[in-house]
């Protein structure tokens, strides 16, 4: 497989022991979708009936129980498309009681379902079941979303970007640099440390067969996501390929 990026991932180095297949081709470009076009699915407002949440959403209606909230004073998840599935991630934030520094936030990543289940407990609402909604989650057939985005990964960052602790309040009281949620097409894998899923050539050989295999069986014009996702990424907007309305003559 030929990767085409700017910035190296974690499975790059692959290529170079076992040679590179230019007749798959990869073009990593990230792609940081606009909320508005993020897949209904990952929505921060879908729900699934009145009464119940979506499992996707509910997946951050969560807290730590009671005896590990000293140590993981709050949490939040991240999911992983890799190659056809989903992998749900938690991130585990903390503040070194010992640094004068406010801006200093120590995260914990992890994949482990087990630990997440002796970790976390669902906040009250009705039909909320952690477990009920990993289930959902990790078996969820995510296959069309993969073939519609042309790509081999994307990432749904429910809380993206988390960088800085006021500690002149209360020890639970978070603020954070960037946006709440964030999805991205073709991430950095490494960000999300996701080598404690797949090592580097285990990582490497599922995107190369997925391009090559499950991507590759599609007509060789399409584009490698949908045009609304590309024009979001480079900052056009709706008037960007037409003519601006004159005054006096509407839209």
């Amino acid at each position: 497989m030929y990767i085409i990026s700017k910035k190296k991932d974690y499975y790059d180095g692959v290529a170079g022991s076992t040679g590179i297949d230019k007749t798959i081709v990869y073009d990593r470009q990230i792609i940081e979708v606009e909320e508005q076009d993020i897949p209904e699915i990952f929505r921060k407002k879908y729900r699934w009936t009145e009464d119940k949440g979506h499992p996707f959403y509910m997946l951050g209606n969560t807290h730590t129980k009671k005896e590990y909230q000293k140590k993981y004073p709050h949490d939040a998840y991240f999911i992983v498309g890799f190659c056809g599935k989903l992998y749900i991630g938690w991130k585990f934030y903390d503040v070194d009681e010992f640094t004068q520094e406010y801006d200093n936030v120590l995260t914990t990543l992890t994949y482990d379902l087990d630990f997440i289940r002796m970790i976390l407990e669902p906040k009250g609402w009705w039909n909320n079941n952690l477990q009920d909604n990993i289930d959902y989650v990790i078996n969820y057939n995510a296959m069309d979303l993969f073939r519609k985005l042309n790509a081999p990964c994307f990432v749904y960052d429910h809380d993206y970007n988390r960088t800085h602790v006021d500690m002149s309040r209360r020890r639970n009281y978070w603020n954070w640099n960037g946006d709440t949620q964030k999805f991205i097409i073709n991430p950095l894998l490494k960000d999300y440390e996701f080598y404690k899923v797949f090592d580097t050539f285990q990582a490497f050989q599922e995107i190369s067969m997925f391009m090559g295999g499950v991507l590759g069986n599609r007509e060789k014009d399409i584009v490698v996501v949908e045009d609304k996702y590309k024009i979001a990424q480079h900052g056009f907007d709706k008037w960007s390929f037409r003519k601006m309305p004159e005054d006096g003559k509407g839209n």
